[in-house]
């Protein structure tokens, strides 16, 4: 009777213990272009915040795509990039990027492929109206194997943004 009770005790423990499910670990993910990428990503927004095209220009390669926030705007390439951004700076003072998040962009299966992607808000100050604007912002980037920007996608109300700095009370 002993022996069954030992038994039974002995089965009871086994089946609880293979009816726990396997534990896999997650996969390694290696994130170092991610990082080199989104180093160069970051000054770009702290070249453009402090209106200093010359210190953008290297990180940008020559072949640069920017898809610019306005609706109907065609894709630029360098020099009209360049001259955008300038505009912006031309016509904004105190640009800052904050409430920042950074992400590393994903391939067709949902692995980290190099690009950057973040989300924040830029805030500026007029400088015809003296009207300080803050939008929210999404900005995507994706690199060549220089870790330089081959293409800027930016997604904000640009349109809202000069509606505001414009106004007058």
């Amino acid at each position: 009777m002993k022996r069954l009770k030992i038994l039974s005790l002995v089965l009871v423990v086994g089946l609880l213990f293979s009816c726990q499910p396997t534990v896999q670990s997650e996969p390694e993910v290696d994130l170092t272009t991610y990082n080199l990428n989104l180093a160069t990503a970051q000054k770009f927004f702290a070249t453009f915040s402090s209106e200093d095209l010359e210190v953008q220009k290297p990180l940008l390669c020559p072949g640069v795509t920017h898809y610019a926030p306005f609706l109907g705007s065609e894709p630029a390439k360098m020099d009209a990039m360049l001259a955008n951004s300038k505009g912006w700076m031309d016509n904004f003072d105190d640009i800052s990027y904050g409430d920042s998040k950074w992400f590393p962009g994903t391939d067709d299966s949902g692995k980290p492929n190099g690009s950057v992607m973040t989300s924040g808000s830029w805030t500026a100050t007029s400088v015809a109206t003296g009207n300080v604007v803050t939008v929210s912002a999404f900005h995507t980037f994706v690199f060549n194997a220089k870790n330089q920007i081959h293409e800027v996608r930016d997604y904000f109300d640009a349109t809202g943004v000069m509606a505001a700095a414009m106004k007058v009370d």
